[in-house]
């Protein structure tokens, strides 16, 4: 490594799910409310939550105003506070955003004992006529003092191999991804009117013009097609920046040995959007910053873009969606259990309440992405990189959220040999089977069928690699299920140019050519079958 890699990464201290003290809580309103009566409304629920809180002696204050807030000055303001969804349905849901405290301030988060007496007298909320259905932690969003949670990608960037092939001086050169499978009708406008927001890290539209001038990245094709779509603001590629409140305390990532390291990646949108741009070269692609550029966020970010593209939707101002969401939220369904509840045992009479418990703390996110179905928005989200072999006996761990969520299309990874990559959690997990798996990459150290490094190769622009190495060709070697998502959905722009709809796509792109009825009853899925319908594309460098 290069001597300035120990200032590039950093080993985190202590591993963090949520952030301590802050709560989400989600009601049925009866009806839609006006804007400006949402304050009102906020300081309503508030009141009636703390009435019944105070007895053990907890309260719930508004949201910006306590525990990172109080101890940060330099913290960003807080604009709003809560976010209504479902606008479709007679009886829509707000999200309210508050921070829990106790009377004694030795406790360090009390946010688990606020949340276990609100789940255990939903009812008693609900004849008081507030009709809370999830009240849940403020839960990381990971491109999985600081707080780092697990994800991310499976390994760092590094730079991509230098190959020598005859151009012209001035040609336009680099990596281009190809469809190898044909039963997947491609649009001949090349996803023309589709819009793919990717909610991810994002560059400043001026670095991203910046770099496009610089000499060495000159000849780099993909990068001067993204500046060049920038340029033209037209709408063919639109980055927006700073729509929505980030801070920089949240931080993810892992090393080339697995091990918990974190490092800037702002590039890690940018090479998304490279992906779509590819495949779907014709798409519009708003790429949104809701992570900071260490890849980390929480649930606020997310709800903010999420109901803020549903009301665009429902306005017309767009008219066919698909979000990309290489990103993971929560640990996985295995381990949550263990997590929320302290790797402590309950006896079997308890199991029901503990499957209330666990239900409650997800329920929001769940009806959020359900409700973005049912305005036939397709989300494309990435199943997570926590799997260190796929080949043991315990197969792949299951998909994090949102990707486990039955309305949204999950995607998992293979390698460039289209065998699953080591780090890949599973897509598919019995009775869901909206899943696929397209190429990722695979470990370090795993090499394709030309001994190159079996690596997705994605834009960069950031002048260092985080391990020191300098940027000298605008190409990174990339690995995980965050640069699956992409190729998927830009596939899937080219059905929903072709008036598919979002639920005929996750059909048609979960089924492959092979049903999956041809299994006998009471087998073992193997691993490709977890990881789902295999997706298989290339990528080639050339002119």
């Amino acid at each position: 490594m290069s001597r300035s890699s120990t200032a590039l990464m950093g080993t985190p201290d202590e591993l963090f799910h949520w952030i301590p003290g802050e709560m989400v809580v989600i009601v049925r309103l009866p009806q839609l409310p006006a804007d400006d009566t949402q304050d009102v409304l906020i300081e309503q629920v508030r009141t009636q939550l703390n009435e019944f809180l105070a007895q053990y002696s907890l309260s719930l204050e508004p949201y910006g105003t306590y525990g990172r807030w109080e101890e940060n000055p330099s913290m960003p303001p807080v604009r709003r506070r809560s976010f209504i969804f479902g606008v479709h349905h007679k009886q829509p849901f707000i999200a309210i955003f508050f921070h829990t405290r106790h009377a004694d301030p030795t406790v360090r988060d009390p946010l688990p004992m606020a949340l276990s007496y609100l789940q255990a007298h939903l009812e008693h909320l609900a004849q008081a006529g507030l009709r809370v259905v999830s009240a849940m932690p403020n839960w990381l969003v990971t491109a999985a003092p600081s707080y780092y949670s697990e994800g991310g990608p499976a390994a760092p960037p590094g730079p991509a191999p230098s190959l020598d092939v005859p151009t012209p001086t001035n040609a336009l050169i680099g990596w281009h991804l190809g469809l190898v499978d044909q039963y997947i009708p491609l649009h001949a406008g090349g996803g023309e009117d589709v819009m793919i927001a990717i909610l991810d890290t994002a560059h400043h539209p001026d670095r991203i013009r910046s770099a496009a001038s610089r000499p060495e990245l000159r000849r780099n094709w993909l990068l001067q097609r993204l500046a060049a779509d920038l340029r033209n603001e037209d709408g063919s590629f639109e980055i927006d920046y700073d729509r929505y409140v980030l801070t920089n305390d949240v931080r993810t990532g892992r090393n080339d040995y697995n091990d918990l390291r974190y490092y800037l990646m702002p590039d890690h949108g940018l090479a998304l959007a490279g992906l779509v741009r590819d495949l779907a070269p014709r798409a519009r692609i708003r790429l949104i910053r809701i992570l900071n550029d260490f890849g980390g966020g929480d649930l606020y970010g997310l709800f903010a873009a999420l109901t803020d593209l549903e009301r665009e939707m429902v306005s017309g101002s767009i008219r066919h969606l698909i979000i990309n969401l290489s990103l993971t939220i929560m640990p996985d369904i295995r381990r949550l259990p263990y997590i929320w509840f302290d790797h402590r045992q309950w006896p079997t009479t308890q199991l029901p309440g503990v499957m209330r418990v666990l239900n409650h703390i997800e329920e929001g996110l769940r009806l959020l992405f359900s409700c973005l179905y049912e305005q036939g928005i397709l989300v494309v989200a990435a199943a997570g990189n926590d799997s260190l072999n796929v080949g043991q006996p315990q197969g792949p761990r299951p998909p994090r959220a949102p990707a486990r969520y039955e309305t949204t299309l999950a995607v998992s990874s293979v390698n460039s040999r289209f065998l699953p990559s080591s780090f890949s959690n599973a897509a598919n997990v019995p009775p869901i089977g909206s899943g696929v798996a397209t190429f990722g990459g695979d470990v370090a150290g795993v090499l394709d069928e030309n001994a190159l490094p079996d690596a997705v190769r994605v834009v960069y622009i950031s002048p260092n690699f985080p391990g020191g190495e300098q940027n000298s060709a605008g190409w990174a070697d990339w690995r995980g299920t965050s640069f699956a998502t992409p190729i998927i959905s830009a596939l899937a722009a080219h059905l929903m140019a072709q008036k598919w709809s979002a639920s005929n796509i996750i059909t048609r792109l979960t089924a492959g050519l092979d049903s999956p009825d041809t299994m006998l009853f009471g087998s073992v899925p193997d691993a490709p079958a977890l990881l789902g319908n295999i997706i298989r594309v290339q990528q080639r460098f050339s002119l």
